[in-house]
């Protein structure tokens, strides 16, 4: 069953708390989207993504350049830290700075130095050269619920000591007074406080507009909501009219078959009471021939002459009459036979009703690139990649016994070593690590980290495996090691297995033949998708095994070279991502296997895509050739 998020429209905001450590701000800084983090979480998000001129928010994802000079460079978030200064305010604090006798009381906090400051302090606080460009907010106020009010002192860039007063309109540019009688001196400007108080103004009209999208976006999530009950109560009365329709069927068929039953009883049972008179009927004539056949025996036997003349015409009729009435006396038969009604041409698909589904539009999808990075230095292909909690994944590339545990921003967490070459990596419905040993012929269960024990020993190798929703094994059997191996009259298939390793199903649709299924995913229908490689199509399966559809690429795709899947993954939404090998392109289809577009393309620089997975948190990792991985976070639209 889906589950519904929660119909609050902030869902996981805190604007309180970083967005990285869900803690207390430390340090806030604030980036150009108007996110903000800790100072030291920044620091380490960035130092962990690898790149040194731009990094994508936590939080939006939007590609922001690093200042120069690294991180510590964004603007503190001022406000934040004086929202936090607000809170450990006392309305009776003391000046910390001045001498007399501290009774002076406290006007404003500094902000850049954390100390309490009283009117006369602050005026020489912002006269200081190291402290004229600190923020100080005001403490005295007579609501504790009221926002701070901070006050600072900005100067320009070329004359330090000048104060930022006038506006330059052609240059749209705050200036100082220095500015404007050498550099600007023909320009229009205004008191840079009354811009400031339009430009307020139009903010706060904005904010406004702003504020009342909320109502509007509650109104969209009743809709949602009004919408999903809407959709449950259709799917239920639609159950329940296909029930009542078989029910109804069932009911017509079992009444009419009933009635041909009871008929065909009815009429075994007067045949079998005819047979059985006539039986008695035969049995009497019998014995009456067989005294009269005695008897003539009789005379014929020992009867004198005059006897056998006398009685020769009425015993030669009687016999005759007895041997016609025998010859006469053949069993009349009940024609009785049942004949399927097949020439109405109506299939029972027709008699029984149609289901009329109209699909609302495909929801596109953008993605944006999160991190790229190398799994190790032997620059083999990514086989396998399995998300976990957390925005982590365990990571193998060609087929070694190493296995990587990677953060989705390419930070490398630990290594393990499974001690047999790993094809393909999964997790079961309780936590365990499953895996796949091609070359050993080998599934395996990994317990108390990676001390993996065997499953399962097959005759076949084992490639691509999956958890189905019942905690089963599917696995992508082959009788080559590799598909570049196959050979015609190889007998490649999809096997089921339990997991304590009994062999369950052997998929024998005959209506589909693998020639080398080499990767297998369960859907959030309950379809099982397998990539055939060898036959270059994905083909959709019913959790029986048995074909609803297959994918073999598109006209509208324009491919440069013919399909060839290796990976496949599926999300949330039922959607089916798969890897062009031989287009360097990823395949996006709907839940059915219609083709919606391609995702990723050269354009992304993604090369030989092989395996593919999408993590909880909507993140799409790619492993490539060269031991190479990107993720993309996906966004619905």
């Amino acid at each position: 069953m889906v589950s519904r998020e929660t119909s609050n429209i902030e869902i996981g905001v805190d604007l309180d708390k970083c967005g990285i450590c869900l803690g207390d701000f430390k340090k806030p800084k604030i980036l150009p989207c108007f996110h903000t983090f800790c100072l030291d979480c920044l620091r380490s998000y960035v130092g962990k993504t690898g790149r040194r001129e731009t990094f994508t928010c936590p939080l939006c994802l939007v590609e922001t350049e690093i200042p120069r000079g690294g991180v510590e460079h964004f603007q503190t978030n001022f406000y934040i830290k004086a929202e936090q200064t607000k809170s450990l305010s006392k309305l009776d604090a003391k000046c910390e700075v001045c001498d007399t006798d501290g009774k002076r009381q406290v006007e404003t906090r500094c902000l850049e130095c954390d100390q309490n400051l009283c009117e006369n302090c602050s005026k020489t606080h912002l006269k200081m050269t190291s402290s004229k460009e600190h923020h100080l907010m005001a403490v005295n106020f007579p609501d504790i619920h009221l926002s701070p009010e901070v006050t600072t002192k900005v100067f320009c860039d070329k004359h330090k000591s000048e104060e930022l007063t006038l506006y330059c309109k052609p240059c749209d540019d705050p200036i100082c007074l220095r500015c404007k009688v050498t550099s600007h001196e023909n320009h229009s400007t205004m008191d840079l406080s009354d811009v400031a108080k339009e430009a307020r103004e139009l903010l706060g009209s904005k904010l406004s507009e702003a504020k009342g999208f909320f109502p509007l976006l509650h109104e969209h999530l009743s809709d949602v909501n009004q919408y999903e009950e809407q959709l449950t109560q259709t799917k239920q009365d639609i159950s329940k009219s296909i029930s009542e329709r078989a029910s109804d069927l069932i009911a017509r068929v079992d009444k009419i078959s009933s009635s041909m039953l009871s008929d065909v009883e009815v009429e075994f049972r007067v045949e079998v009471s005819r047979i059985d008179f006539q039986r008695r009927a035969i049995g009497k004539a019998g014995k009456v021939l067989a005294s009269q056949v005695h008897a003539a025996n009789q005379v014929v036997n020992f009867g004198s002459d005059a006897e056998i003349t006398r009685n020769k015409e009425s015993l030669s009729k009687r016999l005759e009459k007895l041997t016609k009435k025998s010859e006469d006396s053949d069993v009349p038969k009940l024609s009785l036979s049942f004949s399927p009604s097949r020439d109405s041409g109506t299939k029972i698909e027709d008699l029984f009703g149609s289901l009329t589904i109209k699909r609302p539009s495909v929801v596109d999808i953008k993605v944006a690139e999160v991190s790229i990075f190398q799994v190790d230095d032997t620059f083999k292909v990514v086989s396998s990649i399995c998300p976990r909690e957390e925005g982590e994944a365990w990571i193998t590339s060609g087929w070694k016994p190493e296995i990587h545990l990677f953060k989705v921003n390419g930070t490398k967490l630990k290594t393990q070593n499974a001690h047999r070459n790993i094809d393909t990596i999964v997790f079961s419905n309780d936590g365990s690590m499953i895996v796949s040993s091609s070359d050993q012929r080998q599934i395996l269960k990994g317990r108390n980290g990676l001390d993996f024990s065997e499953i399962a020993s097959l005759s076949v190798h084992p490639r691509g495996i999956a958890m189905n929703t019942n905690n089963e094994i599917l696995v992508c059997a082959g009788q080559s090691l590799a598909f570049q191996d196959y050979k015609e009259g190889h007998k490649n298939k999809v096997l089921r297995y339990s997991l304590d390793g009994k062999l369950l199903q052997d998929f024998n649709d005959p209506s589909i033949e693998f020639l080398y299924p080499l990767r297998i995913v369960c859907n959030m229908t309950g379809d099982i998708i397998v990539s055939d490689c060898q036959q270059r199509r994905i083909t959709i399966h019913r959790e029986d095994g048995s074909l609803k559809f297959s994918y073999s690429g598109d006209d509208s795709a324009n491919l440069r070279r013919p399909f060839e899947p290796r990976g496949v993954a599926c999300d949330s939404r039922g959607y089916i991502y798969v890897t062009d090998n031989a287009n360097d392109a990823v395949h996006l289809l709907d839940h059915t296997g219609k083709f919606v577009r391609l995702l990723l393309t050269t354009a992304h620089e993604i090369y030989g895509p092989y395996s593919i997975a999408m993590d909880s948190q909507n993140n799409l990792w790619i492993g490539c050739r060269d031991a190479t991985v990107k993720v993309f976070h996906c966004t619905y639209f």
